[in-house]
């Protein structure tokens, strides 16, 4: 993320003015196989190259901390959350190391953290997203252990999400 020649990665805080112009790199890379295995300790890897469907950029407002006894000191969401972008192939570009590459420019307003998450699955396929939003995965009932692991890799290893840690904007007040 950079802004007036200032950059941060993942973790990091961005200082910036109100109207800043701030963008937001995004890189990453596929590995060249999953490391899925099938049925479990048989030695046989399924090889198969994991893809990137979609990632979306997410963002949530940074206020001060919410006092002892507030509503808001209990509260374990972010109401200002959101996806405010999502990109697919059709809008990244492969750089020369081999990662896949988009930008996103805004104009600092607020304090904000921005973060990602990127899937190999569609917007909306049944049983598995809505919206692009993933969906709780359902209960594997199997009692023995082989079968019971080997139904969860396959859905696991079907069913591919990344997430990012957050870099935060800080916007100066008042100036």
């Amino acid at each position: 993320m950079a802004a007036s020649g200032a950059k941060r990665e993942m973790g990091g805080e961005l200082k910036a003015r109100a109207g800043d112009s701030v963008t937001v790199t995004i890189r990453f890379k596929t590995p060249d196989r999953n490391n899925f295995e099938y049925p479990l300790d048989s030695g046989a890897n399924v090889n198969v190259k994991p893809t990137v469907d979609h990632v979306d950029l997410i963002a949530g407002d940074v206020t001060p901390r919410a006092l002892p006894g507030t509503p808001g000191y209990s509260k374990d969401t972010n109401d200002s959350t959101k996806v405010i972008a999502t990109f697919t192939k059709a809008d990244w570009k492969l750089d020369k190391d081999g990662y896949n590459t988009v930008t996103y420019t805004f104009n600092a307003a607020r304090s904000q953290y921005f973060r990602l998450r990127g899937t190999n699955l569609g917007m909306n396929v049944p049983g598995e997203t809505a919206n692009g939003n993933p969906l709780p995965d359902l209960k594997t009932d199997l009692t023995e252990n082989t079968p019971r692991f080997n139904a969860i890799n396959a859905r696991n290893y079907n069913d591919l999400w990344f997430y990012s840690n957050p870099v935060f904007v800080t916007v100066a007040s008042g100036t």
